[in-house]
């Protein structure tokens, strides 16, 4: 007999908050579209966070105190922090390594904007979230990209050399990968690795989705790997996708080491009041780190139901193949477009079938992402089955009007 699960009314059909998420709820989903389209696109949850979240953000405003804090995070924050990446991650680091962000994306810009110098080159993932191109681009760099199977995530390692140039300086690196869903395997990071160890690269280590990972997969961070490979890694960490706290844009950079740390706080102006994070943000994310571990658990547990119903359903559409993710709660199905170009395919379904999901489009992910869609499945289980019949239709259609 299955044991009844304490939270699982907090994921169920009824506790979207619907009126909230139309008034709120911006990034392409709710409050951006018209009233009858569903969105299946930004990855971001349609529940309320977790309730020790909502009762620490409710304690501290009750205190009537929105004073400024530490230039490089409150203490109990960096201490929160340095524990998660310890404990979670296996990779040791102090308080005084960790910088607080607002948010994780906000870490990869002050990264590579701190790190790189214009015409040095990054290498990237290909298909990946758009975000590593525009921090890299943003400083001045360009990328090179290492090609990714979209379907079935694996890495072309075999051409990781040849990116490698004299002007390459860093290597990205997204795991789980948005969009692909593939967890890397520890011998791929290793390989990683290595040529950052050969070529003297630093390594940006997106680890946003890191809590977001399906059993049996395993999560290893590259910076876990030794002591060597931790003096290269400035890895990123979010409350967005674990947490559902997007809008209170808080995250951390998990730096070499305390002077590195200080060094970026400078270079990213934290250490001036025209930057920072929001204490209240940082308050948030301690309660997550420590009092959420129980809501996280079942949060995952609704969204490995919401993985395998979803995947059965693609598998059934017309010219559509679809390989679950092993993290991440994104699906990357490739689509038959029928000669229509990514957006024009986006364009149709939402005219037509009121859906409103992500083109694979290289503006979104890169080249590779050529033949895909992008959808989410962090909602509930009636507003996902409506979100694929529509797509189903969508596709239908498609089909008979290209013959």
């Amino acid at each position: 007999m299955t044991p009844p699960d304490p939270f699982g009314e907090l994921f169920g059909d009824a506790s979207v908050p619907h009126e909230a998420l139309r008034r709120q709820a911006f990034n392409l989903r709710w409050a951006t579209q018209p009233a009858d389209v569903i969105p299946l696109t930004a990855a971001d949850p349609d529940f309320p966070v977790a309730p020790a979240v909502r009762e620490a953000i409710a304690r501290q405003a009750r205190q009537g105190l929105f004073c400024y804090g530490p230039a490089e995070g409150l203490p109990a924050f960096r201490d929160a922090c340095s524990r998660f990446s310890e404990e979670r991650r296996h990779c040791p680091a102090r308080p005084e390594q960790v910088l607080a962000v607002d948010s994780a994306a906000a870490g990869m810009r002050q990264v590579c904007a701190h790190l790189l110098r214009p015409g040095d080159e990054a290498i990237i993932f290909d298909p990946v979230d758009f975000l590593f191109q525009a921090a890299v681009e943003a400083a001045g760099g360009r990328v090179r990209r290492l090609p990714v199977d979209a379907l079935s995530g694996e890495l072309a390692l075999d051409q990781l050399e040849s990116l490698v140039t004299p002007r390459t300086r860093l290597l990205g690196i997204c795991n789980p990968l948005n969009p692909v869903g593939r967890v890397l395997r520890q011998e791929e990071l290793e390989r990683l690795a290595s040529l950052a160890l050969r070529h003297h690269l630093v390594i940006l280590n997106d680890e946003v989705w890191a809590d977001i990972v399906y059993p049996p997969h395993r999560f290893q961070s590259v910076a876990a790997l030794g002591p060597e490979l931790a003096a290269r890694c400035w890895t990123v960490h979010g409350f967005s996708k674990n947490y559902g706290l997007a809008g209170l844009r808080v995250g951390c950079v998990v730096t070499p080491d305390a002077a590195a740390c200080a060094a970026l706080a400078h270079s990213s102006l934290a250490s001036t009041t025209m930057s920072g994070v929001s204490t209240l943000s940082q308050i948030a994310a301690v309660a997550a780190l420590q009092e959420a571990d129980d809501w996280l658990a079942a949060w995952l547990q609704h969204l490995r139901r919401q993985r395998d119903l979803a995947v059965a359903e693609l598998g059934t559409m017309p010219g559509t193949r679809v390989r679950a993710p092993e993290g991440t709660y994104v699906l990357f199905p490739q689509v038959d477009h029928r000669g229509l170009e990514p957006e024009a395919l986006t364009a149709r379904l939402l005219e037509r079938q009121r859906l409103a999901v992500v083109p694979g489009s290289p503006r979104w992910f890169g080249p590779g992402a050529q033949g895909h869609l992008r959808l989410v499945f962090s909602t509930s289980e009636a507003i996902l089955r409506e979100g694929l019949s529509r797509l189903q239709r969508g596709l239908e259609e498609l089909a008979e009007d290209s013959g």
